[in-house]
């Protein structure tokens, strides 16, 4: 007869995978939900579950979860890639980017210029004069979409940064998205 306590452990096993893959869509994220007192470059929340997802999961379509809005900025980048901002957040003391990578090339778009994530991404306050980089959270991990698999042509894909937040006072910043050219965003009050 087997002892229960091997069949307890798959159980375990089983539903945390689960749980893992729920968590691990293609859908942006609203940013980490913990009021920090004052913005930093280095934010104490958990790494982005996206990046802890099991390989073996199903990959999810990549233009599931994509917003019905039409952008509220675009950028361009190498290969054919447009940059398409679609909602800017500002909440206890962060500012989130929801964006969208569109392939508008020919050819399958490799995020090795980017360093396979948005992590090289930041904010400019031109009259605060001061750039503003993705947060990292306490293992230094960016929280910040990672581009595990290639873009292929006609394809879009979910994107997402969060950044230490300008005074209230900026409501106007640059964003550059990776290595794509800087755009003017506004950041709405909190």
């Amino acid at each position: 007869m087997r002892s229960p306590r091997p069949l307890a452990a798959a159980a375990a096993a089983v539903a945390a995978a689960s749980l893992l893959a729920a968590c691990g869509s293609s859908a942006p994220s609203n940013g980490p939900q913990m009021p920090m007192s004052q913005p930093s470059t280095r934010a104490s929340v958990p790494p982005s579950a996206a990046a802890d997802a099991p390989s073996n999961a199903a990959p999810e379509p990549e233009t599931s979860g994509l917003p019905l809005n039409d952008p509220i900025a675009q950028t361009r980048g190498d290969d054919g890639i447009v940059g398409l901002i679609y909602r800017v957040e500002r909440r206890d003391g962060i500012v989130t980017v929801s964006a969208g990578a569109r392939n508008d090339g020919y050819k399958n778009f490799y995020a090795s210029a980017w360093g396979y994530s948005l992590k090289g991404s930041s904010l400019v306050d031109r009259r605060g004069k001061r750039r503003y980089l993705t947060l990292q959270d306490a293992k230094g991990t960016c929280l910040c979409t990672k581009i595990k698999r290639i873009i292929e042509p006609g394809e879009t894909r979910l994107l997402h940064a969060s950044f230490p937040a300008p005074p209230e006072s900026t409501t106007e910043v640059d964003l550059q998205l990776a290595n794509m050219q800087p755009v003017v965003i506004t950041i709405p009050a909190e």
